[in-house]
């Protein structure tokens, strides 16, 4: 297993373990979303990016940095008294679309080079 795929996965089941504890400790869901965007945030910018920026497609590495700051400014809008409506559902949807360039970045290294 690469350490990549291991960042990845461990990335993966603490979200696991976010939304099971939300679950039964009856959490609000900004405190639900606002664990995982900053898990993410750590995750991506202290392990996974870092392993990336080695290796994978350069359009994959500048997405997921896009959307990395993406989730930073919507973390943020949390912690404000006022936050838009539609931040809960929009934190979901980019880590939704992280997952998927995980996923990209997983087959660039699992590809051999021509």
């Amino acid at each position: 297993m690469t350490t990549l795929r291991q960042e990845i996965d461990r990335w993966e089941a603490d979200l696991t373990t976010i939304a099971e504890s939300s679950q039964t400790d009856n959490w609000f869901l900004e405190e639900r979303r606002l664990a995982e965007a900053q898990h993410t945030l750590v995750a991506f910018r202290g392990h996974i990016l870092p392993i990336l920026s080695g290796g994978a497609d350069a359009v994959v590495v500048d997405e997921i940095e896009h959307l990395l700051d993406a989730l930073e400014d919507l973390r943020n809008d949390l912690f404000r008294t006022v936050h838009p409506t539609d931040s809960h559902r929009r934190i979901a949807e980019t880590v939704a679309a992280l997952r998927a360039l995980a996923t990209v970045a997983l087959r660039f290294e699992q590809t051999p080079a021509r």
